[in-house]
């Protein structure tokens, strides 16, 4: 093992900040989890001590109806809109951040590496900017995520790799970043940054789970190493390929999210070379080979699905991938590994159909980034329908075997059509 990947177990223990932590009542408690991720099992998850707001008697709630929320999320508008603001005029340097979302929206994973790009950034001088890097045009609030300039790389949906690798190979030439960042993920980040590494003779920092500020002058990172719950410890390396929960988002200012100048990218360096990849359009893909991190639309049963043989056809016949309740895997009619929530996987689907589930607040705190919530329950008092944004009041039985006959009955309709 070489000098500078060292495993995490060899560092010394705090057994004061371990009791602070374990000790929910001590008075330095919340301000220490604040600075540090929560690590449960080996892996990152959100602390669910952290989730609620404080009533004015100083009580703290947790929202399961989202009234809250929403007049929140107001009051946050009015608050940030009274930020102040980081202004780079002519920024003498750059931490790119590259996003390989599709969506209109930026994802947890992208405010991550935002906020740790504005780190490092910091650390480097005060005219170092961040530019995000978008491979699909996105819209979304860049100045409240930490983009101090943006550059969308192609504003069709069309796949193009070699094309994007060429783009961020003329970045390369253009401003010499400091730091490359990308998520380390099974779609296209990961494979942008590995290509990059490569074409510009780096050794990336793969699999990054935190930076570990040691007041020294070189910062440290930490990386799973692929056994359970095991981390090794590297010195910071110029591209970073990262995972969820790398870093906080930021918070207290905001920044330009300007256009990046015309002036500081040289298209000409641009080789653009024919891709010799051809895009074939959507193709159909199992749903039920789709990671729930990854997929867009879930179907996920509880405690109130009496029929599961019929949840399954439901589940293929609309094409979405299966989710379960914590109830549901216990009871053994779901895989462990479908388990949506707080002990489970967090979920970030476009269409979250929760079918039979109460609504308990770990399994509330996995789909919290999910943008539509459709509840199907026989209780209309439960705390899942509180949360959706539409709920059906019925047996899910029968809600169910409706849906599985108007997806038959229009495929049917179809193929009718399709032979006259």
């Amino acid at each position: 093992m070489s000098d500078d990947t060292k495993p995490s177990a060899s560092l010394r223990r705090n057994r004061r900040l371990e009791h602070i932590v374990r000790n929910r009542l001590h008075p330095e408690h919340a301000a220490l989890m604040a600075s540090q991720n929560i690590m449960l099992g080996g892996t990152n998850r959100k602390d669910p001590h952290r989730v609620g707001f404080f009533t004015p008697e100083g009580i703290k709630r947790i929202d399961r109806s989202g009234e809250t929320s929403a007049a929140a999320g107001i009051a946050a508008k009015a608050v940030e809109q009274s930020l102040p603001r980081k202004h780079i005029a002519s920024p003498s340097g750059y931490v790119v951040v590259v996003s390989d979302g599709d969506s209109e929206k930026l994802s947890t994973l992208d405010k991550d590496m935002l906020g740790l790009a504005q780190q490092l950034a910091a650390r480097t001088s005060e005219d170092t900017a961040v530019l995000l890097v978008t491979v699909f045009a996105r819209q979304d609030d860049f100045s409240a995520a930490g983009a101090d300039r943006v550059l969308a790389l192609n504003a069709s949906a069309t796949y193009s790799p070699e094309q994007w690798l060429s783009a961020l190979l003329s970045l390369e030439s253009s401003l010499t970043p400091v730091h490359w960042i990308f998520p380390d993920s099974g779609l296209v980040g990961g494979d942008l940054g590995r290509k990059l590494s490569v074409e510009l003779n780096e050794r990336p920092a793969t699999r990054v789970r935190s930076v570990v500020d040691t007041q020294a002058e070189d910062l440290q990172i930490e990386c799973s190493s692929g056994d359970a719950g095991r981390t090794v410890t590297r010195q910071l390396a110029r591209v970073l390929l990262v995972e969820e929960q790398v870093a906080e988002p930021i918070s207290g200012y905001l920044t330009d999210a300007l256009p990046l100048e015309e002036s500081s990218f040289d298209p000409s360096n641009n080789t653009n070379p024919v891709c010799s990849i051809q895009d074939a359009g959507s193709v159909a893909v199992d749903p039920k080979n789709i990671p729930l991190p990854e997929t867009g639309f879930i179907l996920s049963g509880g405690n109130g699905v009496r029929n599961w043989a019929l949840f399954h056809q439901c589940a293929d016949a609309l094409g979405a991938t299966e989710g379960a309740s914590r109830v549901a895997v216990d009871n053994g009619h779901m895989p462990r590994t479908t388990q949506v929530g707080a002990s489970g996987t967090y979920v970030n689907a476009k269409v979250y159909i929760a079918v039979g589930i109460s609504g308990a607040i770990q399994h509330l705190q996995g789909m919290t980034q999910c943008d539509t919530v459709i509840a199907i329950n026989a209780d209309p008092a439960c705390d899942m329908v509180k949360r959706a944004d539409l709920s059906i009041i019925a047996d899910s039985s029968e809600v169910m075997q409706a849906l599985v006959d108007a997806v038959q009955g229009s495929k049917t309709g179809k193929e009718l059509s399709d032979a006259s």
